[in-house]
């Protein structure tokens, strides 16, 4: 019998290149990316989900222009002289860093495949700006990465995304995939039941907004909102056109296969909690309030990329869709005061100093999954490595506030900003933590040509966990 309606478990959120950030495939032993979906058992799919998703909307407004004329009381016409927008917000469940990073934010994270030994892929965690990406002129421009056999786009914002929806009604990740070593993987790239999938497409898709919580009470998570230029349906997952379209002449490329993948057990942490989460700062001057016996109850983090259009005649669509600078991070606290101190307001407005601060989720020595190679888990994390960190460098404090009432708490507010600006990382907004898709996957060699007998290469008891192919 046909299910009866459209649940949450058969739906995933998936994403993945558009032709402005890449291809849907790297081959799997080296070579240039492709769109090309045939011969999965040499390619690895660039889609990705998006995990701990807890809502997903998008609407679609078509604005239609009235045509009048003088002699006649109705509307000569109403035709569709502005492109239609389509707007994609969803929520998820902190994990880590990897849905930050699969939507194009720069974001710092530890390296584990061979000889890295958990090492930062930046050496400081201050040292790029998290919209490094999202100002290149040159959308085509690509660097050569060490590891790899084919270089990278620079430019970072426009996305596709998949809404992928089992039609059985089943869970979509039923056959939640682990590998298994012993065998070789003949379709890598796809979800074996991926021909079954209705999917709803949303092309060129580009970051408006990004904002995280966290309180007293409640998992820390985040909301993403962006703006896409086309929409499309399909009635299967494999081997379907991306929706992304020419922004000239308003047609589709028609030259992607897309492919939805299987989910992998990455196995990172299920979600971040509260009770792990930690806020300092260097300063907390002036403000009334003794910050250290301050005991926080919420955080709010929003980043506005004030997206501005730049249409031109002879374009159905924008020519571009870049941020328009300045753009400011904003941060805001509340808490329940427990001391005061000393300070004034005629000296917080004189000096006018830039805050820093930390707010950083550490799982006190969770280490997630330790699962034998064999089963393909998650490899162990490391004690020092932070699940997450934010860290705002030189924020402006914008306003503060205390209320008191009978029977409750007095409560402290303040709100700070700062901006971010890919030239400047003396100041700004930064996100590091581990990726959460730290698996042993994609790394398997084979010798002699021998596709039957794959091995696992140890030494100095350190795991190969990954072939350099990106993990996001």
């Amino acid at each position: 019998m046909p299910k009866p309606n459209v649940i949450y478990n058969c739906q995933g959120l998936f994403v993945g290149p558009a032709p402005e950030t890449g291809y849907n495939f790297v081959h799997y032993t080296g070579g240039a990316p492709t769109n090309d979906h045939s011969d999965l058992f040499q390619k690895i799919n660039l889609l990705h989900p998006i995990d701990r998703v807890q809502s997903v909307s998008y609407s679609i407004n078509i604005p239609h222009t009235n045509v009048t004329q003088l002699n006649q009381r109705g509307l000569v016409d109403r035709p569709i002289i502005n492109y239609p927008t389509v707007s994609l917000n969803f929520d998820y469940l902190l994990c880590g860093t990897k849905n930050e990073a699969r939507i194009g934010l720069n974001v710092n994270y530890p390296q584990f495949e061979f000889n890295k030994g958990g090492a930062p892929f930046y050496s400081n965690n201050l040292g790029v700006s998290l919209l490094s990406g999202f100002f290149e002129e040159n959308k085509n421009r690509s660097v050569k990465v060490p590891g790899l056999d084919f270089a990278i786009n620079q430019y970072k914002d426009c996305r596709n995304f998949y809404v992928a929806v089992n039609q059985s009604g089943d869970d979509l990740d039923q056959e939640y995939f682990k590998e298994n070593f012993t065998q070789a993987d003949l379709y890598q790239g796809i979800d074996d039941n991926a021909p079954g999938y209705h999917v709803i497409g949303f092309g060129n898709c580009y970051l408006q907004s990004y904002s995280t919580r966290g309180a007293v009470g409640d998992f820390p998570s985040a909301s993403v909102a962006y703006n896409a230029y086309n929409i499309d349906f399909n009635l299967s997952g494999s081997g379907f056109k991306a929706p992304d379209i020419n922004t000239k002449t308003g047609t589709p490329f028609n030259i992607s296969d897309v492919v939805i993948p299987r989910i992998l057990a990455e196995e990172g942490y299920p979600a971040l909690q509260p009770g792990d989460i930690s806020i300092t700062t260097d300063s907390f001057s002036g403000l009334g309030v003794d910050f250290d016996k301050l005991h926080i109850q919420s955080y709010n983090i929003d980043l506005n990329l004030n997206k501005v259009p730049l249409d031109n005649m002879g374009y159905k669509f924008p020519v571009d869709n870049r941020p328009n600078s300045p753009i400011f991070a904003n941060l805001s606290i509340q808490g329940i005061v427990q001391s005061g101190n000393s300070g004034s307001l005629v000296d917080l407005v004189e000096i006018n100093s830039g805050y820093d601060f930390t707010i950083s989720v550490d799982p006190n020595g969770c280490t997630g999954s330790t699962a034998a190679p064999i089963n393909a888990g998650a490899i162990p994390i490391k004690r020092n490595d932070e699940a997450l960190r934010y860290s705002f460098v030189g924020a402006k404090l914008e306003n503060f506030s205390y209320s008191s009432s009978i029977g409750d708490n007095k409560i402290f507010d303040a709100s700070f900003s700062v901006e971010v600006n890919p030239d400047n990382q003396n100041n700004g907004f930064f996100i590091s933590g581990v990726l959460g898709a730290e698996k042993i996957e994609d790394f398997i060699l084979l010798e002699g040509g021998d596709d039957d007998n794959f091995y696992l290469q140890q030494e100095s008891n350190d795991l190969l966990v990954t072939n350099l192919i990106p993990p996001y």
